[in-house]
């Protein structure tokens, strides 16, 4: 069989085998070592790249990874998996969305990909992780949520006709109903577009909100959909479940709040909205009600601000533009 090699890990066998990649050093030098678990089956085939908290605040991305890893038997396996459980090693331990280490450069290590071996902490970080990915890869899986446990949509990799044939394969096969085709000078620099540049079909899921706004629910939901799409790939033997048909983007628009205060949302992810629709309410530190917040474009909602508290210019809503069921 092929040998996967990929940092201490060489996996020249059928099984489960741990170890760790290296992807920096510590300000006292010691080394930032990546968990790294790679199941083997008893032959070759596809090679299903798989990685969690690239943001280190997405604690339900790990979950969600161990649970789909404990449910398989590498006997079962026509392939192989290289799971990243936990990307973003420094920020994951801080509760914190990017590395503290890191100051005067990119801080977002999912707009830092293919990496730069020479670069900053975190575009080195990005550069150790995608070398292995883009050499052994033939699918490749990246897990993310957003602010709220509600959060269920995701996005393929449309960089040329077979990534995107394949990805959407992928996401018809995860079955989350709101998906981005996404196109090309769109996430510039996230491992999904630089994985898709490279030939790489490749698929990216948004379920469940940051630290502990995730359920149990959530992660047992995402390990099943993770081994429909491993069944869709030809990793698993097994009839792939068929989900009610995707509706699709244009694109999505980020709209950041135009003011700071206290803030409570009214609507909800998945939900349909029109432009200047009231989305939120913002209030003084009296609790009297000062301004609402409106939809800037319509579309569906992927993402909204929770507060309690937003600053100005934060991350208001996420919407995904001109829906259509396809």
């Amino acid at each position: 069989m092929k040998i996967i090699e990929v940092g201490n890990v060489k996996a020249t066998k059928q099984g489960r085998h741990e170890g760790t990649l290296t992807v920096g050093a510590m300000p006292d030098g010691a080394p930032v070592e990546l968990p790294l678990i790679i199941l083997r089956g008893p032959r070759d085939g596809p090679v299903l790249w798989l990685h969690g908290c690239v943001h280190g605040n997405e604690y339900c991305t790990t979950f969600s990874i161990h649970e789909f890893l404990r449910s398989l038997e590498p006997a079962a396996l026509r392939g192989s998996v290289v799971a990243l459980p936990i990307l973003n090693l420094t920020a994951f331990r801080m509760h914190r969305r990017s590395s503290p280490f890191e100051g005067f450069n990119n801080t977002d290590l999912n707009r830092c990909f293919p990496g730069n071996e020479r670069g900053g902490f975190t575009e080195r970080m990005a550069h150790a992780i995608y070398s292995p990915l883009k050499r052994y890869a033939t699918h490749f899986v990246d897990s993310h949520t957003a602010y709220t446990s509600d959060t269920r949509w995701a996005l393929y990799a449309n960089n040329n006709p077979e990534v995107n044939r394949v990805g959407r394969a992928m996401a018809e096969a995860f079955g989350f109903e709101n998906t981005l085709p996404t196109p090309p000078g769109t996430l510039v620099g996230s491992a999904m577009m630089s994985a898709g540049d490279d030939g790489i079909p490749s698929f990216l899921l948004e379920a469940g909100g940051l630290d502990d706004s995730f359920s149990r629910e959530t992660v047992l939901d995402v390990a099943e959909r993770l081994r429909n799409v491993a069944r869709a790939i030809g990793l698993l033997e097994g009839e792939v479940t068929k989900y009610p048909p995707l509706t699709t983007f244009s694109n999505f628009y980020w709209a950041t709040a135009p003011r700071s205060g206290l803030f409570k949302n009214k609507v909800r992810c998945g939900d349909t909205i029109t432009k200047g629709q009231e989305i939120g309410t913002y209030y003084d530190l009296f609790g009297d009600a000062r301004e609402s917040a409106l939809a800037p474009q319509s579309g569906i909602v992927l993402a909204i601000n929770p507060g309690p508290i937003i600053p100005q210019g934060d991350v208001l809503v996420h919407i995904g533009l001109d829906p259509q069921c396809s």
